[in-house]
Order: structure tokens, then sequence, then C-alpha cells
């Protein structure tokens, strides 16, 4: 029985595998690319998979892994990038905060500067545009 475990050892020891899809207990492991780790005293590989940053191995008959020469590429989430020169577009507009300080000190130049009688308090300024 020794013999035999340490023959699977040294077949499937640090192979790359993907797992038979078809079986519904191993369908969540489709279309991602194992790592055999090592194989236990019961005959099976111990996988562990690239895919949910999982670092857990899985107790897998080796009927139902295929061996690969090389790990399949893992998906790549798309983002839309924006090209360098609307980057560049972007840091040369003026910030909301600048845009604001302009309209204010615009509206400030104006309006006339009129002095208050000494005993009035000032009416509160109305800032809506």
């Amino acid at each position: 029985m020794f013999d035999v475990i340490e023959l699977l050892k040294s077949t499937w020891t640090d192979r790359y595998v993907v797992v038979d899809a078809s079986v519904p207990e191993l369908a969540r492991f489709g279309g991602a690319t194992g790592l055999v780790r090592t194989v236990n005293m019961n005959g099976r590989c111990l996988v562990e998979f690239d895919q949910f940053n999982n670092t857990a191995w899985y107790d897998i008959d080796p009927s139902y892994l295929t061996i690969v020469s090389k790990p399949q590429p893992k998906p790549v989430d798309e983002k839309p990038t924006k090209p360098a020169a609307e980057k560049a577009d972007a840091a040369a507009k003026p910030s909301t905060a600048d845009i604001l300080a302009a309209v204010r000190a615009k509206k400030a130049a104006a309006q006339p500067a009129t002095p208050q009688p000494a005993g009035e308090p000032e009416a509160p300024a109305d800032d809506r545009a």
C-alpha cells in the first residue's frame, strides 16, 4: 500500500491540475487551476486552487483531475482607464473650490462698499446664487 501512495506522490505532487467540473461536488472549481501540494495516505490529492484568494487545500480523488502544463490565465477585470491626454486636461481644470472662490471674489467686487451707521447692526449677506 505504501508503495502505491509513494508512486501517486511522485506522479501528482507539484503538478498543475484542473478539475472535472461536470461532477456536482467539484463544479465550484470549474475553470480554476490548482496545484497538487501532496497526496495523502488514502490516495487523494491535496489541491490548492488559485481563486478567491483562498489558501485551503482540497482533498480530491485523482480520477477527477487532469494535469495541465501551466496555470490557465486568471480572468482580468477590464477597468476603463483614462488616456494620458484626458488626465492632463483634468489636472488643468480648476477645482470646484477655485471656481467658487472666483465667483465670490467677482460678487464682492461688484457690490459697492456702503458704510453702515454706527448704531445699526449689519444685515446678513444673502449668498444664494
